[in-house]
């Protein structure tokens, strides 16, 4: 099982990278990331805290993105269907599929160590952040990832997919800030809920057990989700 899935996501990381549309998202992610260390370097401070968060943002956007080509594209080139008819099993294929958008990212989220690595080369920022803000982007980022994956398992539209998607992730993030205006238990269902509730930690240097399960659970109901919508549409 764990080989086909892996087949399954080292083809789709390569139609990814091997793409205009790819490397042109990479590109564009890189050079935020980049712009976003100058402005927070404005403060004069060897911290990026303040770097990383704006960047989980950026990263749910382009999880949004790199979805979009896991079945709505696949259906638009008419592939989806052979992929269907194949012994691969549909779980497989869910696992395969995420596991392929997942990996896509965490390639466009290694290209931005240069930006710490630069700063390290002129100041002495503490390495601690920098490790759990990137272990809080990769998990994160199979969060968003496996919410994409759904929406685009529902449609064959690459715009209402990539649309949707975004929609969704950006909608559970500012779940968060539109909580601190409420109060009782909605405003803690929304807090709960939104991934920005559960990025702090990451950013201040400490790993809590509570986010990472967070994120991990996000991931299962969208491969759980996934598997249900395919199961609808066939």
């Amino acid at each position: 099982m764990l080989a086909q899935a892996l087949a399954i996501a080292r083809r789709d990381i390569r139609s990814i990278w091997l793409s205009a549309f790819g490397v042109g998202c990479g590109a564009g992610f890189l050079a935020l990331s980049g712009v976003l260390l100058v402005v927070d370097l404005r403060a004069d401070q060897a911290r990026l805290d303040g770097w990383f968060s704006p960047l989980f943002v950026i990263e749910a956007l382009l999880a949004s993105l790199f979805s979009v080509r896991s079945f709505a594209e696949e259906e638009r080139t008419g592939s989806l269907e052979i992929l269907m008819t194949m012994p691969l099993g549909p779980w497989r294929l869910v696992a395969g599929k995420i596991l392929g958008a997942g990996g896509a990212l965490v390639i466009a989220l290694a290209t931005t160590v240069v930006c710490p690595l630069m700063v390290a080369l002129v100041a002495n920022p503490d390495p601690g952040p920098i490790l759990t803000g990137y272990t809080g982007l990769v998990l994160a980022g199979l969060a968003f990832v496996s919410v994409g994956v759904v929406v685009s398992a529902a449609t064959d539209s690459f715009l209402v997919a990539a649309t949707g998607s975004s929609a969704v992730l950006l909608a559970l993030w500012f779940g968060g800030v539109l909580a601190g205006g409420l109060s009782g238990r909605l405003r803690t269902v929304l807090t709960y809920l939104s991934p920005s509730s559960h990025v702090t930690g990451f950013l201040r240097g400490t790993l809590s057990l509570e986010d990472a399960v967070y994120f991990l659970s996000l991931a299962l109901l969208g491969v759980l989700g996934t598997r249900l919508v395919l199961e609808a549409r066939r």
